[in-house]
């Protein structure tokens, strides 16, 4: 299958002066029909393994890693996939994380344990279970997206690490439970400022700390390389998050092939203006060792004040600080603008203003529900649309 290049457009980061680097990816293809909601990858031998998320079968599906066909299905016997998530493994065990819990409501977060041995022999198997809540969690009302819910998984020595996807934070909370089956309360260890929202995890191309997917309020995904294993004095010395070059989608897996090469696999994505395919990248180089931003350090700490555009960058850029009710842009093109709308993702107009009555630079997203959503600009000669995530 031919591999194309993915160009991609650097993106000034809310509430910071400077850029962050970029990492070059590859288009690697597009996954089958039957996995159009792929959350989570791995690669175990020559194969990649997925499945599909909330609702589906309790399926994992193996994928020629050069066709992306589906060489295999194999049927996990006795379980619902209430909210499959990510996938992980040691040397003798896969895991499958279903603790999804978008409202925070649930009290049957799992994850299932299937012997590898049992998985090349069967196209049905059976899994062990564990049980968990979490220690510091003591309200499971529901009625909005939360800071419980969770999409990333990874092994480490004796340990499962969950990090959480924080619709409300757009940080990462980090929890430790055995990796042994049984009931558990998750201790938890330590949280990090994602500026977004962590969809995945996998060891790292040297086997000693470990990556995390995600995804802006922008849907750029981004690569978090952390260097160590997070502990309770936080996450070691030199994590850093870097933009990946795929434009914009919802990235879901994160494994590591030979060599340390970095797939990634996206989720299938789709409204009125666009169609985007469940589809698998390579990460290029060693994201431990990707390029400076062009002001040649990474993103400050802290720090405040609106991006600026210099001449040659993006005609339109979204942000959004922590906390607030506004979506803020910078708009780079000197043409006049008329009127803005935000749209759902069925194409439907929720919010028409024209430019007389418009705040410039800022528009109030505190009445949109938790979606994907587009930002349309109406400029004298030509339209500009920009998706972006509200929670």
């Amino acid at each position: 299958m031919a591999i194309k290049r993915m160009f991609g457009l650097l993106l000034l980061v809310a509430g910071h002066a400077g850029l962050y680097a970029q990492i070059p990816v590859d288009l690697l293809g597009t996954m089958p029909e039957t996995v159009q909601e792929s959350s989570g990858l791995l690669l175990l031998g020559n194969r990649f393994i997925t499945h599909n998320d909330s609702g589906n079968s309790p399926v994992l599906y193996e994928l020629d890693t050069t066709t992306l066909a589906i060489t295999r299905e194999v049927v996990i016997e006795g379980v619902e996939n209430t909210d499959w998530e990510d996938l992980a493994q040691d040397e003798q065990y896969l895991y499958i994380a279903d603790f999804g819990n978008n409202v925070g409501a649930r009290t049957d977060l799992k994850i299932l344990r299937v012997s590898k041995s049992d998985f090349r022999a069967s196209t049905s198997v059976s899994a062990t279970l564990t049980t968990f809540s979490y220690e510091d969690q003591t309200d499971f009302s529901g009625g909005a997206n939360s800071d419980w819910d969770a999409e990333a998984l990874v092994v480490r020595g004796d340990s499962l690490l969950i990090f959480t996807k924080q619709w409300q934070s757009g940080g990462t909370a980090v929890y430790y439970l055995p990796k042994t089956p049984g009931e558990y309360v998750a201790t938890r260890l330590t949280s990090y400022d994602a500026g977004g929202l962590i969809t995945g995890a996998s060891p790292d191309p040297s086997g000693e700390g470990i990556l995390l997917l995600g995804y802006s309020q922008q849907l750029q995904p981004f690569l978090i390389t952390v260097p160590g294993i997070p502990a309770l004095g936080g996450f070691p010395e030199g994590t850093r998050k870097d933009m990946l070059e795929i434009g914009f989608g919802q990235t879901e897996g994160i494994t590591i092939g030979p060599g340390g090469r970095i797939y990634i696999s996206s989720e299938r994505f789709s409204n009125a203006l666009v169609t985007l395919a469940p589809s698998v990248f390579v990460v290029q180089g060693d994201p431990g060792e990707a390029p400076e931003p062009p002001d040649g350090g990474g993103p400050p700490d802290g720090g405040g004040g609106t991006p600026g555009l210099e001449e040659g960058e993006e005609d339109l850029v979204l942000f959004r600080s922590p906390g607030s009710e506004y979506l803020e842009y910078v708009l780079g093109n000197p043409n006049t603008l008329l009127a803005r709308a935000v749209f759902d993702a069925s194409g439907r107009r929720v919010l028409f203003e024209n430019a007389s009555e418009a705040e410039p630079g800022r528009i109030d997203i505190s009445g949109l529900g938790t979606a994907v959503y587009y930002l349309t600009l109406y400029l004298r000669g030509e339209t500009l649309s920009k998706p972006f995530l509200s929670y």
